[in-house]
């Protein structure tokens, strides 16, 4: 089997539809078949790596949480855009523990080094 290099792009809110769950789902059925899976959240997706969520109190699923056992399938590669962290007011302390700040500028390097990206 030839490994790719797979970009998945997380650009929605994670509590106001299942696009979030299933762009993870997605980053984890990659990961389970030993391809190079990087994760950003960038535009409204950065708003899913929130550390302290809880999306029990409006009747949903914690499915964020898989957020972190994302290394468990080797995608050690979990990035938010810092223009998109900055611009809903997010600082790097209130984020889930392992998911890391891209700028622009690597956010374009990582996408010209992808073989297949998936925007979700």
């Amino acid at each position: 089997m030839t490994v790719k290099n797979i970009l998945i792009i997380h650009t929605q809110s994670g509590l106001n539809n299942l696009q979030g769950k299933e762009a993870l789902d997605l980053s984890l059925i990659f990961g389970a078949y030993e391809q190079n899976v990087s994760v950003l959240f960038y535009q409204q997706g950065v708003t899913q790596t929130l550390a302290q969520q809880t999306p029990e109190l409006i009747n949903q699923k914690d499915y964020l949480s898989t957020i972190k056992a994302l290394g468990i399938y080797d995608i050690d590669h979990v990035f938010a855009c810092q223009n998109s962290l900055q611009q809903f007011g997010l600082a790097n302390h209130e984020l889930i523990q392992g998911v890391e700040q891209i700028s622009l500028l690597d956010i374009k390097q990582l996408k010209s080094n992808a073989d297949h990206i998936y925007v979700v």
